[in-house]
């Protein structure tokens, strides 16, 4: 972590292009038709746009701005607090006062989570949004007519999936996939149940929400209607709908370019809200943020670049060429996005079904639980899937680790 930056000697005014940093390659694409269309209104500006990859982005970010360097513009996560501690991102505030420009355009618990002491140190990027996507053609051609609806529960998933394993002969082949990691998957049944992985500082999984949630996910691996859990650190959802060799899957909005350009025929997909639990249908959120070197010589025009990137037209040109679901949530950059991924049914009408349930994902929320999560899945999660523990000791083992965590 940029626990201590060095903010000496920095480069100046106008030295070379802005540097832009980002992770995902599937959104390359559409940041870089934003990048263009900003160079084409600042002609006197240009951007070198940097895909990192995600598994080393945090390890080259954290070596460039402890020696006092950097990209000028780059994208922040949940760890922001870290690198707001250590002095190596610059506040917006002053910035924002000046252009007058509002955040209102963005959801609220999006814009807090980079405002630190009234500060605010980043400009929402995007949103998460899960929803299960089905391909059409394997349910045809296995003869299974009970297809995922709008209005489907949890009952109904399973009866589906069984119908789908017990028609399906391949080996290769598998009914649905699920989010079995305990911060997307038992966390976002938690809370679907009503309850809740943190309670007054600290972990409560031990609740009857948290133990009910590792049974559900575990009952799917024992029926075989998932891949076993410990198999899975490889497997790959989207690609294996795009294949046939899976039916249908929760899948994440940054990952929805990937099927929607994907070559096959139009309606081959189509997607449905997450099915109901117990009448709710909540899915974890978080949102990443475009953010500005406190080291930049060039801060004035990497402000001009984060302020396009976040604006109405840099939100709409980023889903337009492929990217996650933009957390500037004006009716035109919506639009946008549901036209982009078009080739999938039901991407609007979903959409809006399931924002209106969202809640911040546990380590987006308290961002000191993300260190443990790597702890919780192989001395948690792994071993109770794997059955060498009983729901009781494992959601016991979790609360024990979250908790120490925010101590």
């Amino acid at each position: 972590m940029a626990a201590a930056v060095a903010c000496s000697a920095t480069p100046a005014d106008n030295e070379g292009p802005l540097s832009l940093m980002i992770w995902d390659p599937a959104q390359t694409a559409g940041v870089q038709r934003a990048v263009d269309a900003f160079e084409a209104a600042n002609p006197d500006l240009q951007v070198q746009l940097e895909q990192v990859p995600e598994d080393q982005y945090y390890t080259k970010l954290d070596a460039s701005l402890g020696a006092g360097e950097g990209p000028d513009v780059m994208w922040q996560s949940s760890r922001a607090p870290s690198y707001v501690e250590g002095g190596a991102l610059e506040p917006l505030n002053a910035y924002l006062e000046r252009d007058q420009v509002s955040l209102d355009t963005y959801p609220k618990q999006l814009v807090d989570l980079y405002n630190f002491d009234g500060q605010q140190y980043g400009m929402p990027k995007d949103q998460d949004v899960w929803t299960f996507v089905y391909n059409t053609a394997v349910f045809e051609k296995l003869g299974v007519s009970e297809v995922p609806t709008a209005d489907w529960t949890w009952d109904d998933m399973i009866r589906v999936a069984t119908e789908l394993k017990a028609k399906q002969t391949s080996s290769a082949d598998v009914p649905m996939f699920y989010n079995y990691d305990f911060n997307r998957g038992v966390g976002s049944l938690v809370h679907a149940l009503g309850g809740t992985v943190i309670k007054d500082g600290r972990g409560s999984v031990s609740s009857p929400q948290g133990i009910r949630s590792f049974e559900m996910i575990k009952d799917l691996q024992d029926r075989k209607l998932i891949p076993p859990v410990k198999d899975s650190a490889d497997f790959n959802a989207t690609s294996s709908l795009i294949s046939g060799s899976l039916a249908m899957a929760k899948i994440p909005s940054w990952q929805l370019s990937l099927l929607a350009q994907a070559d096959v025929p139009r309606g081959t997909f189509r997607m449905v809200p997450q099915p109901a639990v117990d009448g709710s249908r909540a899915t974890d959120t978080n949102g990443l943020s475009y953010v500005m070197n406190a080291n930049s010589g060039q801060k004035d025009a990497a402000w001009k670049l984060i302020k396009f990137l976040t604006s109405d037209e840099g939100a709409r040109l980023q889903v337009e060429g492929g990217a996650s679901f933009a957390a500037n949530v004006s009716a035109d950059v919506k639009a946008a996005y549901y036209e982009a991924n078009g080739t999938i049914d039901g991407v609007r009408e979903t959409f809006e079904v399931t924002l209106e349930q969202s809640y911040l994902r546990t380590t987006t929320e308290f961002p000191a639980t993300r260190a443990v999560m790597p702890e919780i899945e192989s001395t948690v999660a792994g071993p109770y899937y794997a059955g060498e523990l009983s729901v009781a000791e494992a959601a016991s083992r979790a609360d024990a680790i979250l908790t120490r965590s925010l101590q």
